[in-house]
């Protein structure tokens, strides 16, 4: 009898490289933070996006935009796939719905980093937004981590029992 075949997301090297990857590109993220001032992915709402906007000069506001689209236009896909990956390999088939969770908040994650690229730019203010896309992105998102997280700890019960 032939072993199941492992899906490409939950294989050991993707795992791994999605792990650096989210560690590394978090990190860029915090860093430019806090070398302009704050980032609006952390306001929950439109008002405070335009507060912190308002205090950004050109130069932190292209920083910033830089910022979202590059370290934060690659962050959803590393966080995504690692723990969704990490899901369905401890808890198989049964946990591809915590990929689809995931799969939301990432989804949610790009239309607020959109919406932030228009207030950025100036060309649009659509920061009301955020009061749905940033909630709804740290709700779905941290609910996919949280149950990757139950299935780890399960994962490691059960192989300390098995000793």
């Amino acid at each position: 009898m032939m072993p199941k075949p492992i899906p490409p997301l939950a294989r050991t090297s993707i795992i791994a490289i999605s792990f650096a990857a989210m560690v590394l590109l978090g990190a860029l993220l915090r860093q430019t933070g806090e070398t302009i001032g704050g980032m609006l992915d952390l306001t929950l709402n439109g008002a405070d996006a335009r507060v912190l906007l308002a205090r950004l000069s050109p130069w932190q506001r292209d920083v910033h935009a830089h910022a979202t689209l590059i370290y934060d236009g690659l962050y959803p896909l590393a966080y995504g796939a690692f723990f969704a990956g990490l899901a369905i390999r401890l808890g198989g088939a049964k946990a591809r719905w915590i990929a689809w969770v995931m799969l939301g908040g990432m989804v949610a994650d790009y239309a607020e980093n959109a919406v932030q690229l228009l207030g950025l730019s100036g060309r649009a203010d659509w920061l009301d937004a955020k009061t749905l896309l940033t909630p709804v992105k740290f709700a779905l998102t941290g609910s996919a981590i949280l149950a990757t997280l139950v299935l780890a700890i399960r994962a490691g019960l059960t192989a300390l029992r098995q000793r």
